[in-house]
């Protein structure tokens, strides 16, 4: 068993945010094209880890089977040549399921993820006026610059799945796609500001991949003074209310990591395939604050904005 099996815990889906702005001389049209070829990249070294990992156990599993065999053929009085293979399968098996028991199963690289742009100038309708200037001043205080002169201010989020995979990132960057001449270097050039944060997934009603989804309202939550166990089970349990009362939204609630990043400490993404499936889930929210409770309080005070994939 793994650690995690050892501890009764699950391997924790991390979401690493980045918010970033570029720069008034770069296009949107070429900035999203920078964000969009980094994330392939990140993909394909994905795909090249896996091969890499699933070779490497490989390996090691044939390595251990020959020196298994070789330490036990003094002991051993096979003289067909059928039964030293029925040895080594034996010997392969219980090395395979000793390992699979013992290594956490886990997708090593990229898990998801998505690029999008906050819609600060949403149209009339999408979110009331007054969320709207509360999630614009929740930008600026973040370092932003809003404003027709100034350039669009996106959100680019990479999912993994466990801890590792944090490293692994991170030595995708550094070591494989590279720091400077690749489509990350492009994109660190393009860019004028940028803030990150972790956060563990705590709830998910859908699923992780964008699906088609076309808007997501983020909703920053700042929990009350009450207790954590009692906040997140009747986080848990209201949030089907959403399924119930909406269909078509993928649902999912966030929490930072070890307190790492800026932001609140709560994210709650509500995804839409369309805006008026974003609305209605909108309005379902106000109507669900209604219901005065720990959560319901926390989602009143909460900044909430709304983005655009790209």
């Amino acid at each position: 068993m793994s650690i995690y099996s050892a501890l009764s815990s699950e391997i924790p889906i991390i979401a690493y945010s980045v918010l970033h702005q570029h720069k008034k001389n770069v296009a949107p049209k070429e900035y999203i094209k920078s964000l969009q070829a980094f994330r392939s990249a990140l993909k394909e070294e994905t795909n090249q880890i896996k091969v890499v990992w699933e070779n490497h156990i490989s390996d090691i599993t044939a390595t251990i089977v020959q020196t298994t065999r070789g330490n036990l053929s003094q002991f051993l009085s096979t003289p067909l040549q059928s039964d030293t293979g029925e040895i080594h399968r034996i010997i392969k098996e219980q090395v395979i399921q000793t390992s699979s028991q013992l290594l956490p199963n886990i997708h090593f690289g990229l898990l998801g993820g998505f690029d999008s742009k906050y819609l600060v100038e949403t149209p009339q309708g999408d979110i009331p006026k007054s969320r709207l200037v509360n999630g614009r001043a929740f930008l600026q205080k973040l370092g932003f610059k809003l404003g027709k002169n100034n350039a669009g201010i996106f959100e680019s989020i990479y999912i993994v799945e466990g801890g590792t995979n944090l490293d692994l990132l991170e030595h995708i960057v550094r070591k494989e796609i590279g720091i400077y001449e690749s489509a990350h270097g492009k994109n660190i050039v393009e860019m004028a500001a940028m803030t990150c944060a972790l956060h563990n997934l705590i709830f998910l009603d859908g699923t992780l991949e964008q699906d088609g989804d076309r808007f997501e309202l983020q909703v920053n939550l700042v929990k009350g003074k009450e207790q954590y166990h009692i906040f997140h089970k009747e986080l848990l349990e209201s949030m089907k209310y959403f399924r119930i009362e909406i269909h078509n939204l993928n649902v999912s609630v966030w929490q930072r990591k070890l307190g790492l990043g800026v932001g609140e400490e709560y994210i709650l993404r509500v995804r839409a395939k369309d805006r008026s499936t974003l609305r209605s889930g909108i309005t379902s929210i106000q109507k669900f604050i209604q219901n005065r409770n720990h959560l319901s309080d926390a989602l009143d005070t909460a900044t909430w904005l709304v983005k655009e994939f790209v």
